[in-house]
């Protein structure tokens, strides 16, 4: 009788260990890695004598103002991930990660992030409203919005500027989606300066 008991419950045991799936661990992702700061032109940064542009992203849309990243799984239907979570607040990462971009591409502008309420740091600052910004069922990270120029100092650039702008996920997961969303923040930098340069 004490055998069978000892087996049935070793075998309890055994069947619950097996069927159990592992815990799922929170993976944490950063817009801007510390190990691609060393791409920073450094020239372009300290060259004093260029004309200072702040960078002041307007709030962003509510389903982006929490930590998880959002995934669009049909055209009407988000995902937001429970595993899978921004490591800082993305409207602080996604303004930084512009001002690197638009500071390596440009040496005519030095572009500093000026927060929402406070755009008198620099004399004339580009205001960016994002609409979305997040991978898609398309095998694609989405970037959409408007930008335009608020201040003295740059030709008339008042207009609002739409953007779409998209980069093909190549591969599965979270990190390469992250890796592509970043790719299309470049997109924009590039955008706005052609739009500067075309002034």
């Amino acid at each position: 009788m004490k055998k069978t008991l000892i087996v049935t419950l070793v075998s309890i045991i055994l069947l619950g260990s097996c069927s159990s799936a592992p815990a799922n661990k929170t993976q944490y992702y950063l817009l801007n890695s510390p190990t691609t700061t060393g791409l920073v032109n450094t020239d372009n940064m300290h060259n004093n004598n260029r004309q200072q542009l702040g960078i002041t992203l307007l709030a962003l849309p509510d389903y982006l103002r929490q930590p998880s990243l959002v995934l669009q799984i049909s055209n009407h239907q988000l995902h937001y991930s429970h595993f899978h979570m921004w490591a800082e607040p993305l409207q602080n990462s996604f303004t930084q990660a512009l001002a690197q971009d638009l500071n390596n591409l440009a040496s005519r502008f030095h572009y500093i992030v000026t927060p929402a309420k406070n755009q008198a740091t620099a004399a004339t600052t580009v205001v960016i409203n994002i609409t979305a910004f997040h991978s898609t069922y398309q095998s694609q990270a989405l970037l959409t919005g408007t930008y335009w120029l608020q201040g003295k100092g740059v030709k008339n650039l008042e207009k609002e500027h739409n953007f779409t702008l998209t980069v093909a996920l190549n591969k599965d997961g979270y990190e390469h989606a992250v890796e592509q969303m970043r790719k299309v923040i470049t997109s924009l930098a590039q955008k706005i300066t052609y739009s500067l340069k075309a002034e």
